[in-house]
């Protein structure tokens, strides 16, 4: 039977909560910090491939790929892995589809997010996705 992948990994998810019980608005916050440091990394990556700067390219998908699995969104991972490997194998021609990917990924996590714990997830400088 096929795995199917989803947006936001709730074991991830669910750890992280009971870890901050505490200090639930903490909890949101560390979200809310995630998004708003994708959206950045999503920006630098698009200006890197414009630019085409394949190091910076490979740099932040490798930050973001690692941000993401932390923080269980293991579709933005792997779409950032993948223009990782692009980078890394100079496969440029694949840039554009890769961050559309990307793009749509993150759309769908702060989606789920904004499901699971409100409005106030999503970065002051944002609107609903």
């Amino acid at each position: 039977m096929p795995v199917t992948e989803t947006t936001l990994t709730s074991g991830v998810f669910d750890q992280l909560r009971l870890a901050m019980a505490a200090d639930p608005a903490a909890f949101t916050g560390l979200y809310r910090d995630f998004l708003a440091d994708a959206r950045e990394s999503w920006q630098v990556l698009r200006e890197g491939v414009q630019a085409g700067q394949v190091e910076s390219v490979r740099a932040k998908a490798h930050y973001l790929k690692s941000s993401s699995l932390v923080l269980g969104a293991p579709v933005v991972a792997r779409y950032a892995a993948m223009l990782e490997e692009s980078a890394i194998q100079h496969e440029s021609e694949k840039f554009g589809s890769l961050l559309a990917e990307v793009e749509k990924a993150l759309q769908d996590v702060q989606a789920e997010l904004t499901k699971r714990l409100g409005a106030g997830v999503i970065p002051a400088d944002e609107t609903a996705a």
